[in-house]
C-alpha cells in the first residue's frame, strides 16, 4: 500500500504528509502543532511539519466541556466510498471500494472485532491512494483512527531504498494494536485470495516472502485470521510452484 511520494525518511507521522505545499491553500494547518496554553486550552500554530510529541500529548488533552465525537461507521463507510470514487484495483480493474468492503466484511466476522477495526478496514487505503491527509482523518474520526491508518500506510519515499522502506513499514505495523493487526491480516487474506490468479508475476517477485515477514509481526491480530492467512499463503505458494 504505497504512500504518496515524500521528501523525508518515512519514520514518523509527518512523513505521510508529502512534499511542502502552499501555506495559503486549504490545508495550511495539516497536523498543526498542538500545545496546551497557560489557561489549559489547546493553542495551534499552523505548520506544514508535524510535532509528533505534541500529537501524542494532545491525545490526552481535553478541552473544557468538549467530548470526542462518537464514531459512526456509516459515516466512515460513506467517506471511504466517496474518496475512492472512480478508482480501480491494479490487478483486476475492479472498483477500489470492493476491496475495502471485502476487508471490512472479513473483519466483522472476527469474534474480537471492534468499531475501530471496521473503521480502519474502510480507511486503510485512504491516505495512500487519495489526497486525504492524516490530519483530515484525525479531525473527522479522531486521533486513534488516524494513528491506526498511519500504521497501515506504506511509504514510497524514493530517497531510501525499497528494502529500508519495507523494513520501516513493518516496524510501524509491529507498533500497531490488535485492531491494526486484525485489519492488516484481513487485507492480506483478501489479497492472497487474488494474487496468484490475477498477479502471479508480482507473487513470484518476492511479494509472498514480504507477506510472510509481515505476518511475523502481526502478533496481536485475530487468531482465526492468522490461520486463514497462513493457509491462503501456503495455497498461493503451492499454486505458483505448480504453474
Amino acid at each position: 500500500m504505497p504512500n504518496k511520494d515524500d521528501e523525508h525518511a518515512f519514520e514518523r507521522l509527518c512523513d505521510l504528509l508529502g512534499p511542502e505545499v502552499d501555506l495559503n491553500n486549504a490545508h495550511q494547518d495539516r497536523f498543526a502543532k498542538v500545545t496546551p496554553s497557560a489557561e489549559g486550552v489547546c493553542g495551534e500554530e499552523p505548520g506544514i511539519g508535524f510535532d509528533l510529541e505534541a500529537f501524542d500529548q494532545s491525545r490526552a488533552l481535553k478541552l473544557p466541556g468538549k467530548r470526542e465525537k462518537p464514531l459512526c461507521l456509516i459515516e466512515v463507510r460513506d467517506f471511504a466510498l466517496q474518496t475512492h470514487n472512480g478508482q480501480l484495483r491494479r490487478h483486476n480493474n475492479a472498483p477500489c471500494w470492493t476491496h475495502l468492503a471485502e476487508v471490512a466484511g472479513l473483519v466483522t466476522t472476527c469474534a474480537s472485532h471492534t468499531p475501530k477495526a471496521i473503521a480502519l478496514a474502510w480507511l486503510h487505503h485512504t491516505v495512500a491512494d487519495t489526497s486525504i491527509t492524516l490530519r483530515d482523518i484525525e479531525r473527522r474520526f479522531g486521533a486513534a483512527i488516524a494513528d491506526g491508518v498511519r500504521c497501515l500506510t506504506g511509504s514510497s519515499n524514493t530517497l531510501i531504498s525499497p528494502e529500508i522502506r519495507r523494513e520501516r513499514d513493518r516496524q510501524r505495523l509491529a507498533e500497531g494494536d490488535a485492531d491494526v493487526h486484525t485489519v492488516k491480516l484481513a487485507d492480506m487474506a483478501v489479497n492472497l485470495a487474488d494474487i496468484a490468479h490475477h498477479d502471479p508475476d508480482r507473487a513470484r517477485d518476492g511479494h509472498l516472502e514480504e507477506m510472510r515477514l509481515d505476518m511475523s509481526v502481526l502478533t496481536h491480530g485475530d487468531e482465526g485470521l492468522k490461520v486463514l492467512v497462513s493457509d491462503l499463503w501456503t495455497d498461493a505458494l503451492r499454486g505458483l510452484s505448480s504453474a
